[in-house]
């Protein structure tokens, strides 16, 4: 699945941390579309309904809403202008919800989920990490993705325009991963740069399966 980005203009921010700027400057553009490229290549072909969880400013909508019938946007604050990012023929709605929040996704309603770079910014990533559990529907794939949380990663984003970055990383790649490896089965990896290891990349996607009937 490859990714199509907006034209620039087309989109709007969420809130003020929204890194929409970034895609589009010449230095960073390419770094922050490969990450969604990453988690893009572990997405399973065939899927039906897809719930994107952190849909921000709306930048991968054109993309998933072109490959899945059906599709659920959801965040915290929704961005202005949602609606005409969707692709021709898909069912598409837009949600407010909090995955802390039991009753704001449904159970058991989505074949896949994507989730990038919002469980880096939730302290409680057990709680996190069951509700995207309790929302995909058995053989369903979530595909989450989260930078590295270390010195390293404070200062490239210091050097990107982002200060203090570090108030708002607050979970690790390692308790990211335990939390889903105890819902879920681990299927696939891919880091930037590809094939570094978790202590020397600077973003990483992973792929999980829900077993069961």
């Amino acid at each position: 699945m490859k990714l199509v980005l907006p034209p620039a203009g087309t989109l709007k921010p969420n809130n003020e941390h929204d890194p929409l700027p970034y895609y589009y400057r010449r230095l960073t553009g390419w770094l922050y579309r490969r990450r969604l490229q990453t988690g893009l290549d572990l997405l399973p072909a065939g899927g039906q309904s897809v719930l994107e969880i952190g849909v921000g400013s709306g930048i991968l909508v054109p993309t998933l809403t072109a490959q899945f019938p059906a599709y659920t946007g959801a965040d915290l604050v929704l961005a202005v202008g949602l609606p005409p990012l969707v692709a021709p023929g898909c069912q598409a709605r837009f949600v407010r919800a909090d995955l802390l929040v039991e009753r704001d996704l449904e159970a058991a309603a989505f074949d896949t989920i994507v989730c990038l770079s919002v469980l880096e910014h939730i302290a409680d990533v057990e709680a996190a990490a069951r509700a995207l559990a309790r929302a995909l529907a058995p053989g369903g794939t979530l595909v989450a993705g989260y930078p590295m949380v270390n010195r390293l990663m404070a200062l490239l984003f210091r050097a990107l325009g982002f200060a203090n970055i570090e108030a708002h990383h607050v979970a690790e790649p390692r308790s990211i991963d335990r939390a889903l490896r105890r819902v879920l089965r681990p299927v696939g990896r891919k880091a930037m740069p590809p094939l570094a290891p978790v202590g020397l990349a600077l973003y990483q996607c992973t792929s999980w399966r829900k077993d069961g009937p």
